[in-house]
């Protein structure tokens, strides 16, 4: 694992590279951000093997100056005592090799705008130059071109090079975090706190701590959260510390697709054990499944895959989650509900108060889809206009609305909060600011963290047939909630 240094000067660079040893194999130079680097200073009292960069603009660096003075900075660095230097294949590598040994030579190519397709026909280029070590970083628009790095990376294996790859951006994590696994030379990290300097860079503490990078092998399973977008989600956090309590030679890793398609792609060459659903995927899963469980098929939307053969198997844990913090504290047969909202989660939600005997009456913005569930489902609905005029026991929020970042929306405006129980799905934040009004109104009130950790236990139930390990879990759950913001 290389901690790319970000500093704007000698000092702090090395200031920062001391802090970085405690999670990095190797330490990156940025020196083009480092104004007047002292080249010698910072490979004499480099702390760990470094590595060192002085990228121009044009290839997404900070360096301005002349590019004689560039490749002469970076043979300089190469003689003071730098493990590597980096040099672009669009520069001037030749004079670099001409200079310095091959081993300490890392030839890049970096695509800023995709990920295209040949990758494999321009590595075979770059490894006629002779350079020890091939890098080539591209930016992920999609899931699948992480596909694309996996196939790359096996190419560069039967060719016996060692070839450092990976996708940019965020829909790129998953490069960063199996990279070691396909066979990247190296994952780039950003330092705990610092500032990164590429896109969709894993902060090291996570990449060790959370993902376990060290661990992952041959033999590790990859389960994953499909989604779009992922910036709320909890579920590595959770399922990772389950793994962990539990010993399982697993990792749990975003998974954000721009389609149902994309995750497919994805999937022929990165084979996946298990898989978390959400928005909004929920609903348009089904058609890739080869089978689906009968409550899942009847609600209409999958939250949980789990591998069968080369094909998937959906289900729907939300209906047991969404119970769970229910059964012995209301009797739901007699009471009347509301359920906002009408996607995935909204027909889960229906689907388990129907299955406790309770009346329920769906009020959602898109009232073609309000009337098209409560029609499957059994249900009422309601125009959102007339819901201040509902009696209800039970109001369940089932939209996003209020979900992290936009913790200062409420679907609701506090004098609709005239019935006794809310209960809102939404778990990031634990506590909404529709929660908030609610118990400010004098109702009572059930938190999203109680579905989601009742919907991920039964995940783990599905994929191992064990439930996991639930104290571990909502310790996970409560303290990422509290550190997330």
């Amino acid at each position: 694992m290389c901690i790319a240094i970000r500093e704007s000067s000698t000092e702090a660079a090395l200031a920062a590279a001391r802090r970085a040893c405690a999670w990095a194999d190797l330490v990156e130079f940025r020196a083009d951000y480092i104004a007047g680097f002292d080249v010698k200073r910072l490979f004499r009292e480099k702390p760990c093997p470094a590595l060192f960069t002085l990228r121009a603009r044009q290839e997404g660096g900070d360096y301005t100056g002349p590019e004689r003075d560039r490749i002469a900075s970076i043979i300089e660095a190469a003689h003071a005592g730098a493990d590597f230097v980096d040099v672009e294949f669009s520069a001037g590598w030749k004079t670099v090799l001409e200079n310095v040994e091959p081993a300490q030579m890392i030839l890049s190519y970096h695509n800023f705008e995709e990920t295209p397709e040949g990758l494999e026909s321009r590595l075979d280029t770059m490894a006629a130059s002779g350079a020890g070590i091939l890098k080539i970083a591209t930016r992920a628009r999609r899931l699948a071109d992480n596909a694309r790095i996996a196939c790359l990376l096996k190419h560069a294996r039967a060719r016996g090079l060692q070839v450092l790859a990976l996708a940019m951006g965020r829909a790129g994590t998953p490069s960063r975090i199996l990279g070691g696994l396909w066979g990247s030379w190296a994952t780039f990290a950003s330092l705990p706190g610092g500032e990164s300097t590429a896109e969709g860079q894993v902060p090291a503490d996570l990449l060790l701590k959370l993902y376990r990078f060290r661990d992952i092998g041959t033999r590790t399973r990859v389960y994953g959260v499909l989604g779009r977008p992922l910036g709320h989600s909890l579920s590595p956090q959770v399922h990772n510390a389950a793994f962990e309590a539990q010993r399982r030679d697993a990792v749990f890793i975003p998974l954000e697709a721009e389609s149902v398609q994309d995750f497919v792609e994805f999937q022929r060459a990165c084979r996946l054990s298990g898989c978390s659903v959400t928005i909004p995927f929920k609903e348009q899963v089904r058609a890739i499944l080869r089978s689906v469980s009968a409550t899942a098929n009847q609600i209409g939307a999958v939250n949980t895959l789990a591998a069968d053969g080369d094909g998937w198997h959906g289900e729907n844990t939300d209906v047991d989650g969404f119970l769970r913090p229910l059964i012995g504290r209301l009797e739901l047969s007699r009471m009347r509900s509301v359920v906002l909202g009408s996607g995935g989660a909204a027909r889960a939600a229906v689907y388990a108060l129907r299955s406790q005997g309770s009346s329920v009456c769906i009020v959602a913005r898109n009232a073609e889809r309000a009337r098209s569930l409560a029609e499957d489902l059994q249900a009422e609905c309601a125009p959102w206009e007339e819901l201040r005029s509902i009696r209800w026991n039970l109001l369940v929020n089932a939209t996003p609305v209020g979900m992290y970042p936009n913790v200062y929306e409420s679907p609701l405006p506090p004098e609709c909060l005239t019935g006794e129980w809310v209960y809102d799905l939404v778990y990031n934040p634990a506590e909404t600011r529709l929660l908030k009004d609610a118990a400010g109104c004098g109702c009572k009130t059930i938190t999203g963290l109680e579905m989601f950790l009742g919907q991920a236990l039964r995940q783990q139930e599905l994929w191992f047939g064990g439930q996991g390990p639930e104290e571990v879990m909502r310790e996970e759950l409560v303290r990422a909630l509290a550190t997330d913001h």
